[in-house]
């Protein structure tokens, strides 16, 4: 029997990686979780990023369990380093990620894996997420699960939280799972933006992660590089789809995503407007699923419409509005994964202020 026989026999069938840098206040909650896990068979890699705390001393706690592999840089190289370090150190063929200040659900892995067993035209699989820490009350939230429906979302927000995810180790071989330091803090978003173009995604509707808001997770300056990065990525996908669009076009797509509706009178006539410009060019372009796009879009709308306490039903019956709205809808409450959305953004503007804010 051979070298990579023996090595093929021996590797394990999930590789889990999370970096760490000064998480010592909760690292060591985060690796039980991933330790208490109902599927076995993984190899847990733990990377200390330089950490000048005593994250260290808390990760050589959990050396003598044998799915666990310690690496340490000797410098803070920065997360999207570590991760392609971290990648090329995984042995199996499933990769899952996780934070160092996040809990796993018990039966997360098996569930990722279970699906991605069962799913081979599937890459990449999240899952929906528990909010918990500096907000008064956890809240989960359920991404879109079907892919055709996750890449239209990403119009407004990142639709596949990163530290839930699990991806195809062939990825990484390909050549395809590469951060971009252009895009530093919102390096995620952009991958997910350009990769989602060719490999296919879903998320799980169970919670699989518990993700912990607290003051120590990003500073006001990291906050405005987030936004500036995250700006560039969606001026990069209008482009993609063949939109042609101007900086007031930007501004108020921006002004939903930001949930800070426009001074003016004509907001939503000119929003429905954009809207349907979007519409008209996907449907040259065809980047985006038809009618996927049309239920975001119509969801945000409608989202907005209520922020802005407008009149539902003269919105559906406005030949300029009416294409986003029915009469039904008016007369519906606000969908519950809106009032989530709506609620989780206020959460995190706490830790994150806008850069006007910075």
């Amino acid at each position: 029997m051979g070298p990579a026989v023996m090595e093929a026999k021996l590797a394990p069938t999930l590789s889990v990686v999370m970096p760490t840098y000064n998480a010592a206040r909760h690292v060591r909650e985060a690796i039980g979780s991933v330790l208490a896990q109902d599927f076995a068979d993984f190899e847990l890699l733990l990377v200390d990023d330089g950490s000048t705390d005593d994250t260290a001393i808390v990760l050589q706690e959990f050396a003598t369990d044998p799915r666990v592999r310690v690496l340490r840089n000797e410098r803070n190289l920065g997360l999207i380093t570590t991760l392609h370090r971290a990648y090329g150190e995984c042995r199996a063929s499933l990769i899952a990620r996780m934070d160092a200040d996040d809990i796993c659900e018990p039966s997360r892995f098996r569930k990722q894996v279970e699906f991605l067993r069962a799913n081979a035209g599937i890459d990449i699989v999240g899952g929906a997420i528990r909010f918990f820490g500096n907000i008064p009350e956890p809240k989960v939230f359920q991404f879109p699960t079907k892919h055709d429906d996750i890449r239209p979302a990403m119009l407004f927000f990142c639709p596949l939280a990163h530290p839930a995810l699990m991806f195809r180790r062939r990825l990484i071989d390909e050549g395809q799972m590469r951060y971009d330091e252009a895009f530093k803090h919102a390096e995620d978003y952009h991958l997910w933006s350009q990769l989602l173009e060719r490999v296919p995604s879903a998320n799980l509707p169970d919670v699989v992660l518990s993700y912990r808001l607290h003051p120590q997770q990003v500073s006001s300056d990291s906050s405005s590089k987030q936004h500036e990065a995250s700006l560039r990525v969606r001026r990069r996908m209008l482009q993609a789809a063949a939109v042609d669009f101007s900086e007031d076009d930007f501004v108020l797509h921006e002004s939903v995503l930001l949930e800070r509706p426009l001074p003016m009178a004509n907001y939503l006539a000119l929003l429905a407007g954009w809207f349907e410009r979007l519409e008209t060019a996907n449907a040259r372009s065809g980047y985006w699923d038809t009618s996927a796009l049309h239920a975001v879009l119509r969801s945000k709308f409608q989202e907005t419409a209520r922020r802005v306490d407008a009149d539902l039903r003269y919105l559906a019956r406005d030949p300029e509005t009416g294409r986003y709205i029915s009469a039904s809808d008016a007369g519906r409450s606000v969908p519950i994964y809106a009032a989530i959305l709506s609620t989780m953004r206020r959460a995190k503007a706490r830790l994150w202020p806008s850069p006007s804010q910075g």
